[in-house]
């Protein structure tokens, strides 16, 4: 080949190598900004317990513990799991986490350490604020949600 057909063609493909890489990445951002969520595809959104079941947290043992009480719990009740989160002076943001068999019971209470223990030696929390509490009811109906915010 001539020196001058080399001249011409060297940038032309370039050109054309720079077109396709700008062509291919439009494509690329015009098929993300067309994906939509199918709401087949959202997560169904559990719903809540009725005004009959009502949660209560009060403070016992100088506030190292408090005891869960709930009334009214929905029939056909198996378990309950609960979520307790507060923020605290030391150690930032924390939870406490489990669950409650609670067949033909329609009251519960228990007792909860905010803190954790281990081989016999607790490491309490000192709650600042208020404590999240979510509640979340499995049985023969599905599952019910309840949410509520206690200060002690």
């Amino acid at each position: 080949m001539k020196k001058s057909n080399l001249v011409v063609i060297v940038p032309v493909l370039i050109v054309l190598v720079i077109v396709m890489i700008i062509v291919v990445n439009l494509n690329k951002t015009k098929t993300e900004k067309k994906s939509v969520i199918n709401p087949t595809e959202i997560e169904s959104v559990v719903p809540t317990t009725d005004s009959s079941t009502v949660a209560t947290l009060t403070s016992t043992n100088g506030g190292k513990e408090v005891a869960l009480k709930i009334d009214g719990i929905p029939n056909g009740t198996t378990t309950i799991d609960y979520e307790l989160s507060y923020s605290t002076k030391q150690q930032g943001f924390q939870g406490v986490i489990g669950t409650i068999s609670s067949e033909k019971e329609s009251v519960f209470e228990k007792k909860i350490t905010l803190g954790t223990c281990s081989s016999g030696k607790c490491v309490y929390h000192e709650v600042v604020g208020s404590i999240k509490t979510t509640l979340k009811f499995n049985g023969s109906y599905g599952e019910k949600i309840l949410e509520k915010e206690f200060t002690l």
